[in-house]
């Protein structure tokens, strides 16, 4: 099986730091059933690092004297996120290129590889809480095989978002419901005969095309596929992989859906992160300044054309508010997300929207916003 996910050392490592981030990226991944070189790719000071678009990717920098640089100045142009590390902060002025200076790094003395592991995985996408898909099926025909299937995919590390509401047909969608959505890498769509006769499977489905989530459809046998899902990745059940009678899924199909929703989800990942960041690079550069790259936790490092230098995080799902998050967003200048499928009331409820100090830049708004910075507006 060809790589999914694609992680590098690049710099100067020392042997007992290979050794002792390898062991902790093997820990963490066991829990999805991946194995660090294999459905990960895994390579070490390589002359080129050169890694697929559709391959989620991140490189690990470990700074020193001599460290080699490789392609490193190619893959920040690419938004290939990048993770320096120091073997102890004051020696980061020595021992990071200049190309790496205004990034934030981690201090190896204080926090060792399991953070340096952390940083990798979060970057590709890996860590649980990252891992969300949005189940689409007839209720009245599928809750025994939805049920069955969020188990499997959530003791796989899924967080899978399973509508058991009998009474959603009766009402309209909460907010909520659809910002789950807005948050799903994958709609993990079962297609039966009467998918697209429902009035809310037919609404997640146009959902999320709009919202640029990838759909991963489920055909059931002997079934006539609509025109709609013409884009969507397949998984064909083959006559004797669902029961009928028990209205589950055979082992067999629950291990080939599995697969194949690990590669969609990668593919998925990989080509939204590259997308975003696409487009704060235009916006950036239509404004005069500089996209110097991208770091851990999908922090985009931007110089504007005064000189100025912003953090800001790229979210693309339903942004945190960061008071209730420990994350890297209190070390942020400022948060990206994408408002196509966020509700405008809650967005006002959310009370950062208008924050000056922490503003919260809509991806369609990105160019105006670093206009009035570079102007002091």
């Amino acid at each position: 099986m060809a790589a999914l996910y694609q992680l590098a050392v690049l710099g100067a490592p020392s042997t007992a730091q290979i050794h002792a981030l390898e062991k902790s990226l093997k820990s963490a991944l066991e829990a999805f059933n991946l194995r660090l070189g294999d459905e990960v790719g895994w390579e070490i000071s390589p002359a080129e690092f050169r890694p697929h678009q559709l391959q989620p990717s991140a490189v690990v920098f470990f700074g020193g004297a001599n460290a080699h640089l490789s392609n490193l100045k190619e893959l920040l142009v690419r938004g290939i996120p990048v993770v320096p590390v120091v073997s102890r902060a004051k020696q980061a002025p020595v021992q990071l290129p200049p190309l790496l200076a205004p990034f934030d790094y981690v201090d190896y003395a204080v926090y060792g590889a399991q953070s340096v592991a952390v940083a990798l995985l979060q970057s590709v996408g890996l860590l649980a809480e990252q891992r969300k898909v949005f189940l689409s099926y007839c209720r009245e025909e599928l809750s025994e095989a939805a049920t069955q299937l969020f188990e499997m995919l959530s003791a796989r590390q899924f967080e899978v978002f399973l509508d058991h509401d009998d009474n959603t047909v009766d009402r309209k969608f909460s907010h909520q419901l659809w910002h789950r959505l807005c948050d799903a890498d994958v709609l993990l769509m079962l297609d039966t005969p009467t998918y697209f006769e429902r009035r809310w499977t037919n609404a997640e489905f146009g959902r999320a095309l709009a919202k640029g989530i990838s759909v991963l459809r489920v055909g059931w046998p002997d079934s006539t596929s609509s025109a709609r899902v013409s884009t969507a990745s397949l998984l064909q059940l083959s006559g004797n992989e669902f029961n009928s009678f028990s209205k589950q899924f055979e082992e067999s199909a629950l291990q080939r859906l599995c697969m194949k929703l690990e590669e969609v989800r990668s593919q998925s990942y990989a080509v939204r992160l590259v997308n975003f960041t696409s487009k704060v690079r235009i916006a950036v550069e239509a404004s005069g300044g500089r996209f110097m790259g991208v770091g851990s936790h999908n922090m985009a490092y931007i110089q504007l054309a005064n000189g100025k230098c912003l953090k800001a995080e790229m979210t693309f799902g339903v942004p945190v508010n960061k008071q209730d998050n420990n994350s890297s967003l209190r070390q942020s200048d400022a948060l990206i997300y994408d408002p196509i499928g966020l509700h405008s009331t809650w967005l006002s409820q959310a009370g950062l929207v208008d924050d000056q100090a922490y503003p919260w830049i809509r991806l369609n708004e990105a160019e105006l916003h670093f206009a009035y910075e570079q102007e002091g507006l």
